[in-house]
This record gives structure tokens, sequence and C-alpha cells, in this order.
């Protein structure tokens, strides 16, 4: 017993993991289960009280792929073809007549269309130089800038779509790109082809939105406040407010406790300390010899801070609520925390309660104090506060001050004299013309990038920006100034989107699916255990056990590294099974073996395990190479059966070695037979 105790101790650890990581999977099936049952206001009050489990219990369990939980497969095309005739610089019937040629010999396969393009320009003795090139341009320097273009119109689609997919609340989405053209999208549980196809190929909507005004957003959110605790009488005891220095303050208690994820207001002293600092954008203008505005300012930094900033210290202002009773007097403070320091009214929302604000805003009681020209708007950069997601929410101006359309080009750069990313944006001249228009009359003020309802910048407008060009500072890094780039350039010659394929699985399909391959499973399983059973008595059942033990650590595994169970994966697991059997069936037959001889039981058993362990190696190991190339190379159905192949002969190898021989071992210290047949 003493000689096995580590290996007891390490099997009795990893099944404890195992369901760990598998808890969330049951907890998420009887909260939906449960919800099912529920219609209507029901529904809305279980979903509030039980959010954070929804989300907790989603985001770590098991997933499910396409062909299980049913939805849809969208393949969408990046027009490549009709980028290249809007970039080139002269257009004629011969470049017309070529594109075309090249638009119909790589419709239907994954040749590089530059490549394509290329060999036809060749075959009529032109080349890319002739169409996309200055005069001292070389060819490889044309062709680089072409392979940049098309790349970043494919990145810019793939944001696009994966920013609307966000809005339209798909659970685990599946967005990649193939190729050089075209994108893959995964729907899990959404069964609409119409109102998919519209949200995925609509025009991209870029706008310019000024920031509604602080103290009056402030007002709104009371209001929103008070309609949510059914108070509609006004009363100076619960009024928020800007105090002369424009700061955000809470006058009497009514933004003085903290939260759970200390961002909210509170009176604590030491708060500062644990403050979390965002870097506010701004927005400077370069004219046409491309020195900066003179008007522009140094960075502001606007912080999240757990301080009162009251001007009037008075024992009122300072009274402290319960964590209950603040989330009753204040229920929409205690979801939207303001950060009294910036000046401005953005609401930071943990991740939890995100979708609850959603629901909210949506209200008609709630629609009903909400100025018609306000538009609220979730940021699309997120940060971590205490561990927790934070999502900031603005209040925007409904109608937009300018579209994308005037932006000719952007492009995200290091600024040589701060050695900090930045982004440049250059606009036609009616764009320029409204540009210089609208930051005259709003300097000091914000204007939010958003794309499709989503803000991606709030930059402050330092100056008067004449000449279209324009500097946005402030990035955090400069994969998020790449990322404000091709947001910009959304509006900039666009490429146009288009679904070429699409597949539905209804919600019956995938549950067929999911009952015919746990069905299928569990018949191999009996199948294999009762074989076992008969053919090696006692070893048969301990292997049973092992098998049993096997394909909890799959699932364990799966459920903890986040991947996703697929109807080929189901295959994969049950070709598992047969090698985790096929492991003991060569152990088995060597103890047999060494019997025949003559040998003690406890000798044949060592024995048996020694030498089947190179054999047992050599399969698995072939196995392993063989499913880690299938997963490399492979797409689709075959990564999900190569993963649960991976997944399932890692297991083998620790319950058929391993397992086994720690329960043959107990049984015969404690004087018992084990018969193998």
């Amino acid at each position: 017993m003493k000689k096995n105790l580590s290996r007891i101790v390490l099997t009795i650890a990893l099944i404890v993991l195992s369901v760990y990581f598998l808890y969330p999977t049951y907890q998420d099936y009887n909260l939906s289960k449960e919800l099912s049952k529920l219609t209507g206001q029901d529904s809305a009050d279980f979903v509030d009280k039980n959010n954070e489990k929804l989300i907790s219990a989603r985001d770590k369990r098991l997933k499910l792929g396409l062909d299980l939980k049913g939805g849809m497969y969208v393949v969408m095309d990046v027009d490549v073809v009709k980028l290249l005739e809007d970039m080139s610089k002269k257009k004629d019937d011969m470049l017309v007549s070529i594109l075309a040629e090249v638009k119909e010999s790589t419709k239907n396969n994954d040749e590089i269309i530059l490549e394509t393009f290329k060999v036809k320009l060749a075959e009529r003795g032109l080349n890319l130089k002739t169409y996309y090139g200055e005069i001292r341009d070389t060819e490889t320097d044309v062709e680089s800038r072409l392979k940049s273009e098309i790349d970043n119109a494919l990145d810019r689609a793939v944001e696009i779509v994966r920013n609307r997919v966000d809005q339209y609340g798909v659970a685990e989405p599946q967005i990649q790109k193939i190729g050089n053209s075209r994108i893959i999208v995964e729907l899990p549980g959404v069964s609409n082809p119409q109102e998919v196809r519209k949200l995925l190929e609509g025009t991209a909507l870029l706008q310019f939105k000024l920031l509604y005004d602080p103290q009056a957003t402030v007002k709104i959110m009371e209001a929103i406040n008070k309609v949510m605790t059914g108070d509609t009488a006004k009363s100076s005891d619960s009024t928020i407010s800007l105090n002369k220095n424009d700061s955000l303050t809470s006058v009497k208690e009514s933004v003085s406790k903290k939260d759970s994820t200390d961002i909210t207001s509170a009176s604590k002293k030491d708060s500062l300390k644990e403050k979390k600092s965002i870097t506010e954008k701004k927005i400077t203008g370069k004219d046409t010899s491309a020195k900066k505005d003179k008007d522009s300012v140094k960075k502001t930094d606007t912080s999240l801070s757990s301080t009162d900033t009251a001007g009037n210290e008075s024992d009122t202002a300072n009274k402290q609520l319960s964590e209950e009773e603040f989330k009753e007097k204040y229920p929409f403070f205690a979801m939207v925390s303001l950060n009294q320091e910036s000046g401005t009214a953005d609401g930071y929302v943990k991740d939890s309660d995100k979708e609850k604000i959603d629901r909210l805003l949506k209200r008609p009681d709630i629609q009903s104090v909400i100025p018609s020209d306000l538009q609220f708007a979730w940021s699309k950069k997120t940060f971590d506060s205490g561990g927790e997601k934070i999502h900031v929410l603005y209040a925007v101006k409904k109608d937009a001050e300018l579209t994308g359309k005037v932006i000719v080009n952007a492009r995200a750069n290091i600024d040589p004299t701060s050695n900090t990313p930045v982004v440049t944006m250059e606009m036609d001249a009616e764009g320029s013309s409204d540009w210089a228009r609208i930051t005259g009359a709003n300097i000091n003020k914000r204007i939010a990038i958003v794309l499709d309802n989503v803000v991606y910048s709030a930059p402050v407008v330092r100056g008067k920006i004449s000449g279209g060009n324009s500097q946005i500072e402030g990035m955090a890094d400069v994969q998020e100034a790449k990322l404000l780039e091709i947001v910009l350039k959304a509006g900039a010659l666009p490429a146009p989107v288009k679904i070429i394929e699409e597949r539905s699985i209804g919600p019956s399909l995938g549950e067929d699916s999911i009952r015919s391959g746990i069905l299928s499973s569990i018949a191999a399983l009996i199948l294999v255990a009762l074989f076992m059973v008969f053919y090696y008595k006692m070893g048969g059942s301990i292997a049973d056990v092992a098998v049993v033990i096997n394909m909890l650590f799959i699932f364990g595994i799966m459920a903890s590294l986040k991947a996703t169970l697929t109807l080929p994966g189901i295959a994969g697991l049950i070709l598992s099974i047969g090698m985790s059997v096929d492991t003991n069936v060569l152990i088995f037959e060597r103890i047999r073996e060494e019997l025949s001889l003559g040998k003690p039981l406890k000798t044949s058993v060592e024995l048996g395990y020694k030498k089947a362990f190179s054999a047992i190696i050599d399969s698995h190991l072939t196995g392993l190479i063989t499913g880690i190339i299938l997963y490399q190379f492979g797409t689709g159905p075959i990564q999900g059966f190569a993963l649960t192949l991976i997944f399932g002969l890692l297991a083998n190898l620790f319950t058929g070695i391993v397992i086994t021989h720690f329960i043959i071992d107990i049984i015969l210290e404690k004087g018992r037979k084990v018969n193998f047949g």
C-alpha cells in the first residue's frame, strides 16, 4: 500500500480536478433547464437573480460545437478584386477585362488573388506598376503595398464581423480567416438566416459623435435610478451633480458606497492606493506641412477613484450605507460607477452586470426618461480591475457629426518626438471642411469614434483642425493603435463582403446529434465493458473502472482548456475507449503468458506491465503524432476529432499503466487473487 500511496494520491487529485472543471457544465445544464420552464417577468427575474452564476457557468462549461448545439455556419468572401479595381491609379478596358478573368478563375478555389492577377498582367505584357505604381516605385514595392492593403481589408472585415456578432449576443462564436480572402463564421444557437445575412452583409457604419454633456448625463442617470426605485419625486438628498470644478461628485450618500469591485465611489481614505488609471486620448490637428497644431496639449489621465471628491464634507455626505442598503437605494449606481475625478460621465460596468444594463436600457419606462437625442453605447476596449473585466458605458449624441466616408487614409505609427503610438487620419476635401467646423466649435470636448454603435475611442479635441490631417494620441500600445487604424479604414476604400455559403443546423438536429452521440458512446462503453468482464474476469472489471476514469479525465481536460466538443470529437472519444481497452488487453495477455510459464501471480503482473510498456508507448506515441498533425493542418471536423483523440491517448497512458496497476497491487497485497480469464 505504501509503495502505491503517491499514485493513489495523484489519481484522487486528478479525479477531483476533473469533477471541479466539469461542475460548471452540470451547473449550466441545471440553470438552463430551470430557465426554460419560466416565461415573461419570471424569466427576467431569474436571470437577474442568477446572472453571475449563469455567466460563470456558461464561460467555464464544456463547450459544444455547432453540429451539437445547432446554429449557423457562414463562409464570407472579401471582394479583393473590387479592392484592386478601386485602388488602381488608372482604369481602362484592359484592367476591367483582366480583373474579370481573375474573379472568374479564383471563384471556386483558394488561389492567391494577387498572384493570379500578376500572371494575367504578365500574359499581356503588363505589370503591377502599370496601374498601381509611381515613377520611383519598383515592382516589389508595389506588390508589397498591395499585399498590405489586402491584408488590412481582410482584418477590417474580420473586426467588423466580430463587432456585429458580439452585439448580436451570440454565445461562443467562432470567427477565423481562411486563405487570403475568406472568413468563416460559426454562430451556435442562431436559427434565423435572413437576420444573420442582414447582420453580416450590411455596410459598416463609422461615425464621429459628440459625447453628451456630462452634467446632463448624470441627471439622466439619476432619473433612471429613480424609475428603478419607483421614486419619481425630486429629492435634494439623492442628487448627483457636477461641482464648480466640473468634477463628478456625489452629494449626500448617493455614490458614497463602494461596490464589490472597488471601482465605485466611497469615502475610504486609503482607496487612492488601489485606483485604476485610464489614459484619455486627444485629437490634435496637423496642417498641410505636417506640423502639429499649436493648441495641442498634454494627455490627461483619468482615474477610477474610490474617494469621494465632494467639496462640502459634511457628516451627511460622508454617511456610509451597507452594500445591501446602497443597492436598494441606488440600484443603477450599484451597477454603473462614475469616475468622479475626470469631469466626464463615463460609466464603468462589471462584465457580470453588462447584460443587466442592456436589458434595463431597453425597458419602456427607462426609455421614457432618456432624451431622444441621447444614445448609450459600450466601449470596444475593456480593462481589468481586481480580476474583473470592466466595460465603459458612454453617453453620446444620437446624430453623427461626420461619417467615415470622408476618411481617405489612416495609419498607426510611433511618434518620434514622444516615442508613443499615434494614429494619423486623413480626410477628403469635403470632410476636411466639415472637420474644421466641428473641431473648431468643440474645443476641449470629446468626440467618440463609433463603428456599428460601438465606441472604439473618445478623444478630446484640443484645437481647430484644418487641412483634414489629424493625429490621435494616447493609445496604450501599438496593438490598440493598429485596431483604431482598422476601424477608421472601415470607411475608406471598402472591400465588399458577401456570403458565399451558409448552412443552418436546427436545434432539433443538434439535440438529435447529442442524443445519438451519447447513446453511441454509452453503447460502445457497455459492450466493451461486458466483453472485458466476460473474457478477462476480474482483470476485465478493473480495466472497465480505468475506462470510466479515462472518460472523466478526457472531459475534465477539455473543460479546463475550454475546448469544444463536436460530433467528430465524440467519434474520437469512442476511438479513445477502444485504445484504452487495447492498452489493457496488451498488459493482460502478457500477464497470461507469464502465468502459463508457471510464474507466481505477483511476478507475472510485474513482468506483464514491464514487457507491455514498450508496445503501449509505441502505439500511443504514433497516435499522438498523428493527432497533432491532424489538429495542426486540419480544419473544423478534423480538428474536433484530433482534439479528443489527443486527450484520450494522454489519459489512456495514465489510466492503463498507473491506475490498473496499483488497483491490482492493492488486491494482491490483501491476499486476494485476480483472475485474468
